[in-house]
């Protein structure tokens, strides 16, 4: 059975009370569509249709008043209660930002301590890796060392350059394993 590779924990994972508040945010912020539509959708009506010739009252009293369709009145208030609502939603969502990036200091401690032994046994499995390069080097420069002692002429092996590394004793392998000790991971 093939081991399940390691996944970071998202905040919501970590973090009940920030699931609650990304929750709270995705649910206003569908809502903020819907009112968006909503309010399009009342613009293009009105914009459609020809101006009243006298006001709501006066076509209650001709008996003219519309019970298949939205009246232009009706539409206009309709639209005051969208444009009323979008403000409030807009402020909802301000203060859920806010508290969001205020738990996110909470959820990105639970995070990083979830994640603290995996990332621990991979620092350490590169360090590792960098001491079997540089137990390689070691070897490779013994050889090389043994050659130029001799005077004997060796490039027709291909040398390699192995300056990336840093210098042998103290080059950039022994400052990572340095670091990944001082931080306790080796």
């Amino acid at each position: 059975m093939k081991a399940e590779k390691f996944r970071v924990p998202t905040f919501s994972d970590k973090d009940p009370v920030f699931k609650d508040l990304d929750t709270r945010r995705s649910l206003l912020l569908d809502k903020q569509t819907s009112n968006t539509r909503a309010q399009r959708s009342v613009e293009e009506k009105l914009a459609t249709r020809p101006p009243p010739q006298y006001s709501q009252k006066v076509a209650e009293l001709l008996g003219e008043s519309s019970s298949s369709g939205e009246t232009e009145h009706g539409l206009a208030e309709k639209l005051k209660t969208l444009r009323a609502e979008a403000v409030d939603i807009e402020k909802a969502l301000s203060v859920i930002n806010q508290r969001l990036e205020e738990q996110r200091i909470q959820a990105n401690k639970l995070v990083v301590d979830a994640c603290r032994k995996e990332f621990g046994r991979r620092v350490a499995a590169v360090v590792h890796a960098l001491q079997g390069v540089a137990a390689a080097r070691a070897d490779y420069d013994e050889l090389r060392y043994q050659f130029e002692d001799l005077d004997i002429r060796w490039s027709s092996l291909g040398p390699m350059s192995l300056g990336f590394l840093g210098e042998a004793n103290d080059g950039h392998v022994q400052r990572v394993t340095r670091e990944a000790k001082d931080l306790g991971y080796v």
